[in-house]
């Protein structure tokens, strides 16, 4: 059987260590308020903030069309996967299907 290589980077030769990015997004929740909620009610409150974390997708298009009424473009995603350089912090990303 194969053994699975470490992966060497190509500037310098060192070692590549697998990791990947994600993207922090706050979002502010603001209270809500009906129509028939006096605006000072709310005054006092400050606005909750929630913090998400996504990763990138890489997205191409198949070529093929989807729909039924409206024809569009298929679009297919995949995950990234990334290697950073453990001595110049060189980073390859890899779309993973």
């Amino acid at each position: 059987m194969s053994e699975v290589q470490p992966k060497v980077c190509p500037k310098c030769g060192g070692s590549m260590v697998q990791g990947g990015i994600s993207i922090p997004i706050e979002k502010m929740n603001v209270p809500p308020m009906g129509d028939m909620t006096p605006g000072f009610m709310h005054q006092g409150l400050p606005p909750g903030i929630e913090t998400f974390t996504t990763a990138p997708m890489w997205e191409e298009k198949t070529g093929e069309k989807t729909g039924f009424l409206f024809k569009r473009d298929e679009i297919k995603q995949m995950k990234t996967v990334g290697y950073r350089c453990s001595l110049c912090n060189f980073i390859e990303l890899y779309a993973k299907p």
